[in-house]
């Protein structure tokens, strides 16, 4: 499919059109920031520090995508910690949900360091060259993502543009999928 967003004769991608829900999230290796944390967080059993989505034992991953230079994204920092302090205080979501951070743009240093002044709880991950980014469609940002692990790969079944509002809002559209697909299973 990317080859025709290659214009002939170009080394060059154009606009990727934007992810929507039901589309796969793209596969991309990230490399573990934080090594022993995040590895028990997000339960990857090998011992590599690069990892794909698909590593991740969990069903579900709660992706957010910003920039540190993002004003937007930095006032979205205390919602997103809260959030995660909800799902970690949920029994049914703490071992189906997990989250995580990727910072378009951010170098590993940047994002380790926005990550221990934010005292971020959650991993964070630098999308250096923003190839991640590009491959979602370049979203407006702060986007998040929640996705699930289907036939080996991670498909979109929610995405949060923009101001998230309300954790406790989001943290129920997040229930709400995820046991709507569990008692789809049963």
């Amino acid at each position: 499919g990317w080859k025709a967003y290659v214009s002939p004769g170009s080394d060059k991608i154009e606009q990727l059109p934007a992810l929507a829900g039901g589309d796969y999230f793209p596969t991309c290796r990230l490399m573990l920031l934080n090594y022993q944390k995040d590895r028990d967080y997000l339960q990857i059993s090998h011992p590599e520090k690069n990892f794909t989505l698909e590593d991740v034992q969990s069903d579900y991953i709660f992706i957010e995508i910003y920039n540190e230079l993002c004003s937007a994204c930095v006032n979205e920092v205390k919602t997103y910690k809260a959030l995660f302090r909800m799902l970690q205080a949920d029994a049914t979501l703490r071992e189906k949900v997990k989250m995580m951070g990727i910072g378009a743009g951010s170098k590993k240093r940047s994002a380790a360091k926005f990550r221990k002044q934010k005292n971020i709880g959650f991993p964070l991950f630098a999308d250096e060259k923003r190839e991640i980014f590009e491959c979602l469609g370049k979203p407006v940002l702060p986007v998040s993502y929640l996705v699930q692990r289907q036939a080996g790969k991670r498909k979109i079944l929610l995405i949060q543009s923009g101001h998230i509002g309300s954790a406790e809002k989001l943290l129920a559209e997040i229930r709400s999928v995820v046991t709507g697909n569990l008692a789809r299973e049963n």
